[in-house]
């Protein structure tokens, strides 16, 4: 069999297996049992009112704290919504946006990794990493118990940066500069945390390479060191629409919220016994021993994870790429260690732990490393033929169980504006959003009622003088009433924060917040006038979107650039 043969037979042999990974999304019902399911919901309702409300990057979410609104989309990175809005926007409902942005996501996890470990190993290694990765049990707790959309989604990118920066180290361009870097500007932009938790990863894998390749050559250290860090810049800078206010705005909320409590890091250490218990939860994670959520790293890939270390030590002097599948092997083995409590005392020295919030997200790098550690195995052990598709089918048949979520009918409400104010009812502990000028949580507002009657919504209120407001157009990140009598005081009932700018009769004027919620309170003249609100920019978002522009312009330039060059040489 030729090697197109080869690689066409596997890609068709992987695409037929990943079936039995996405299937069940295929259930007209849906999984709002799953930690984070209504969310993966309602956070496209809030991203499709603001996209509609005309902004082209949304940062505004209305429906939040009770129709208070929240900054969610500044301080979440939101490429993955962008997605299932397109999917939408095409015309397809809410529920199956989302659901086709998961299949998608699945195959093009385990497509990524195929490719990659193809790069690094050949055809066999590839088909069996690309299952492995797909079918690692924290894979399928991502979608099925934990729905954590955002978060699976970018898995599918790892995969794909590794590759993007293999390829530039082996052969640095300016094109494969600019695929490096967009494709770690792109995991920026879909989840902020799994970019923290994959970043120092991927600094130590170039670093790796970049040893191997250019040894003692000071120039060829410089070309790495260029072109690398070119990338990187690139990267940073694609994402700087989002980057930017984040770091700089997040203290304008309350951050201690996100950081505290229930997503306090230290409770969410894993004990070692949990990596190889065959226990399958659908609950929570919780401190201690005793967890109702799964963390096992997955008996087939544990088994084929050590056959390919052996493999490594025993059977690889000879073989390609042996040095990375060290670093794999070594990282497999650092990650499980430092989700054990035997990590604390380096999460408590990092700045950086607060942001991954939870210890056990490590899973990701321990099931991407050990994936790339089994193609090695395969690659070193030479298997083919019956050896090969006996440990294909192993990991599929290993973890076809765990492909089940807890199938729940879908409310009318699901993917309406009320799908958040029922959240925000019963999550007033800890998760009701505050911006900084908040001094109380609320627990409701004058828009509840009207939220769960189906009524339009009444945006504002006079607080004092005789007049009267009436809405006459409520939008995502802005809204507009009228206003008729006498000079009086109007607030808004929308939460205060860097960017909101009220007009009168289409003039700007300036505004101030008022406790217990921090609301938007402008003095009106007496008569008849317009009262508009809208969310704008900021230095931060300007800054951020001129480095975002920049970036894809140089990466456009670069790509195209380099492609014509090519061609005509």
């Amino acid at each position: 069999m030729t090697n197109n043969q080869s690689r066409t037979t596997n890609l068709i042999l992987l695409l037929v297996l990943s079936i039995f990974a996405w299937a069940p999304l295929l259930h007209p019902a849906y999984f709002f049992q799953a930690h984070d399911a209504r969310h993966s919901i309602f956070y496209l309702v809030e991203f499709d009112q603001t996209l509609r409300d005309g902004f082209l990057w949304p940062r505004w979410s209305p429906d939040f704290a009770f129709g208070y609104g929240y900054p969610l989309f500044n301080l979440y990175a939101p490429l993955a919504i962008y997605a299932a809005e397109i999917v939408h926007l095409l015309g397809v409902n809410m529920i199956w946006s989302v659901k086709t942005i998961y299949i998608l996501s699945t195959i093009g996890a385990g497509v990524g990794m195929y490719g990659f470990t193809r790069r690094l190993f050949g055809e066999n290694a590839a088909l069996v990493a690309g299952l492995a990765y797909m079918y690692a049990p924290f894979h399928l707790v991502e979608i099925y118990v934990r729905s954590a959309y955002a978060e699976y989604v970018s898995l599918m990118l790892l995969p794909l940066v590794l590759w993007a920066f293999t390829e530039l180290i082996a052969r640095p361009s300016p094109r494969r500069m600019a695929i490096a870097g967009a494709s770690y500007g792109v995991l920026a932009l879909t989840h902020h945390s799994t970019f923290f938790t994959f970043t120092p990863f991927l600094l130590l894998y170039i670093f790796t390479l970049m040893v191997g390749t250019a040894k003692t050559n000071l120039r060829a250290w410089g070309r790495q060191l260029l072109f690398n860090g070119g990338a990187g810049v690139l990267g940073v800078a694609l994402a700087g629409i989002y980057i930017v206010p984040v770091l700089l705005e997040q203290k304008y909320i309350k951050i201690e919220q996100w950081t505290s409590g229930s997503y306090n890091f230290a409770e969410h250490f894993v004990y070692f016994s949990q990596f190889l218990s065959p226990f399958w939860g659908y609950g929570y994670a919780g401190p201690g021993p005793v967890d109702f959520m799964p963390y096992q790293i997955g008996i087939a890939i544990f088994g084929l994870a050590v056959v390919g270390t052996v493999a490594l030590a025993a059977f690889s002097p000879q073989m390609g790429h042996r040095g990375t599948m060290v670093i794999f092997v070594v990282a497999t083995l650092f990650s499980v260690w430092l989700m054990s409590p035997l990590g604390e005392p380096l999460w408590r020295a990092l700045p950086i732990a607060a942001l991954v919030q939870f210890p056990w997200r490590l899973l990701i790098i321990t099931m991407l490393s050990a994936a790339v550690v089994i193609g090695g195995g395969v690659a070193a052990l030479k298997l083919d033929g019956a050896p090969l598709m006996l440990s294909a089918v192993a990991l599929v048949l290993a973890s076809y169980g765990y492909a089940q979520p807890q199938y729940t009918p879908i409310p009318d409400w699901a993917d309406t504006p009320l799908a958040v104010i029922n959240w925000d009812s019963g999550s007033i502990a800890d998760r009701v959003g505050m911006v900084a000028v908040t001094d109380e949580q609320p627990i409701t507002s004058p828009m509840e009622a009207q939220y769960r009657a189906g009524e339009p919504l009444s945006v504002a209120t006079v607080l004092s003088g005789n007049a009267t407001v009436e809405t006459i157009r409520h939008g995502g990140a802005s809204d507009t009433v009228k206003f008729r009598g006498d000079a009086a005081t109007v607030q808004f009932y929308t939460y205060d924060f860097p960017g909101w700018q009220v007009k009168i009769d289409g003039q700007p004027v300036p505004h101030r917040h008022e406790p217990p919620f921090g609301l938007i309170t402008v003095d009106v003249p007496a008569g008849e006038h317009t009262v508009s609100l809208r969310m704008g920019t900021t230095p931060p978002r300007t800054i951020g979107g001129l480095m975002s522009l920049l970036a894809l312009v140089a990466i456009g330039y670069w790509l195209i650039g380099d492609w014509r060059f090519g061609r005509k040489r």
